[in-house]
């Protein structure tokens, strides 16, 4: 047995399939991205050989005074060192095209992040990881990882800055490597709140340029994204209405054709050759069967643009417009020798939309009556536990567990479904998925192959 459920969503007049996927961004908004973290990687460099150039110009007057002990050659030839490899990264970024894989864009990314970790971990060892806020710089890189990459590729940033940072701490702390300070012994206390002043303030403008800076990136993306959707929903609108007229103008011939079978009928019947009238009979049944697909069109195009002739929301009995329903298709069920059976043991109301309603079941009753075999049985019962509920249940050929998912799809029709029943659009379920995403109810779709189907169809609560 297959199972599948319909849930509305929010009505647009483009159609979206809301398929979530924890992944990260696009080959182009990664290559945007690297190429960012390269400019940035350019102002690193100019604060580490600064800051290098100013403690050796510096070191024997105002930090040797306030007892701070700067690593000038270590800032010195760690900016070397990022100066190499952001050479590298842009030469290997430069190689890469929007049409290479999000693969290929990945290495390049992974290795200016691992590279970038490395010198930091070098960094914090050689400043000493607990003497000051500058150990806060991996979250930098974790923040960054969290937004540009998937749950799992940002994991591995994070565990990877632990990793190196815990590892400065316990290689120094067990004397595998010399242990390192910034401030030397009997610094004085200024000297200390110096240090942590300088430092904290420098991650908060780090911090306020980075969510500056994805912020202005995020807000353009939505402007451009909100841009796009409506111009989306102006073509679809459009494409939708010229469908509409170019449909309606189509009914014309088709009443005019069937008036003329009429005439015919009704005046020369008699005077025409058997075969001459198994020809009409041909073009009245093609006829017939064009229109009611003209019929479904147009119903769906009302439909979606919410220009129904009959909406009118208010208490709707369940029972007598499902009896009126069952009415109305009576001539098709006797057609195909087909019962229907309606329990309704609890009569109840429900607010909703009679006239969208109507076309629901009737396209449900419709589809299971269709889809019967010959003397078969369809079963309609009203629920009203826990809430209002109404099933159709039909003993036909079933719907197959992979042409399940795209029932509700315009058109579709599957390979057995077309077979057995040649002359249906495509278009009853495609009606049904409109009108309950109109009305927000949901659909509970149970099918096994040669045993039948049922769909059932909930109410929201009142």
């Amino acid at each position: 047995m297959a199972k599948m459920t319909f849930q509305p969503e929010n009505n647009d007049d483009v159609p979206r399939d809301l398929i979530e996927h924890d992944m990260g961004l696009g080959v182009d908004a990664l290559l945007l991205d690297a190429n960012w973290f390269t400019h940035i990687r350019w102002g690193v460099v100019f604060a580490l050989a600064g800051s290098g150039v100013a403690g050796f110009l510096l070191s024997d007057s105002l930090f040797s005074t306030m007892g701070i002990v700067l690593p000038y050659y270590w800032l010195i030839g760690l900016s070397v060192v990022l100066v190499v490899i952001n050479i590298i990264s842009i030469l290997w970024l430069r190689s890469i095209s929007t049409s290479d894989s999000i693969l290929t864009v990945s290495h390049a990314i992974w290795f200016q992040i691992i590279s970038d970790l490395i010198v930091l971990a070098l960094l914090v060892y050689r400043v000493g990881p607990l003497d000051s806020p500058i150990a806060f710089a991996f979250l930098f890189h974790i923040v960054l990882a969290c937004i540009f990459f998937d749950r799992h590729e940002s994991l591995r940033v994070t565990l990877l800055s632990m990793v190196l940072f815990l590892s400065s701490i316990a290689l120094s702390d067990y004397g595998v490597l010399p242990h390192y300070h910034l401030l030397s012994t009997g610094a004085p206390a200024v000297a200390m709140r110096a240090v942590l002043a300088f430092s904290t303030v420098l991650v908060w403008g780090v911090v306020w340029y980075l969510a500056s800076s994805l912020s202005r990136e995020v807000r353009q993306q939505d402007y451009e994204l909100n841009c796009v959707n409506a111009r989306l929903r102006k073509a679809h609108y459009e494409k939708n209405q010229q469908m509409l007229r170019v449909t309606h103008d189509l009914k014309a011939p088709f009443s005019g054709i069937e008036s003329s079978i009429h005439v015919l009928r009704q005046l020369h019947w008699h005077e025409m050759s058997e075969s001459l009238q198994v020809l009409i009979k041909k073009i009245e049944s093609n006829s017939r069967v064009l229109r009611g697909r003209i019929s479904e069109i147009l119903t769906l195009g009302s439909l979606r643009s919410g220009k129904t002739t009959d909406k009118k929301e208010g208490t709707v009995n369940l029972t007598d417009l499902l009896k009126e329903v069952m009415g109305e298709l009576q001539g098709l069920a006797e057609s195909k020798h087909v019962t229907v059976r309606f329990d309704a043991a609890d009569v109840g109301t429900v607010f909703s939309d009679a006239g969208q309603l109507k076309i629901l079941f009737r396209n449900l009753l419709s589809n299971a009556i269709s889809y019967s075999r010959e003397g078969g049985e369809v079963e309609v019962e009203i629920g009203f536990s826990p809430r209002p509920s109404v099933l159709f249940t039909d003993h036909g050929i079933g719907i197959a567990p992979n042409a399940l998912p795209r029932i509700f799809e315009d058109f579709y029709r599957s390979e057995d479904a077309a077979a057995f029943n040649p002359k249906s659009t495509g278009l009853g379920l495609a009606i049904v998925r409109q009108v309950a995403g109109n009305l927000q109810l949901v659909i509970d779709v149970d099918s096994t192959e040669n045993v039948g189907t049922s769909f059932r169809i909930q109410f929201p609560d009142c």
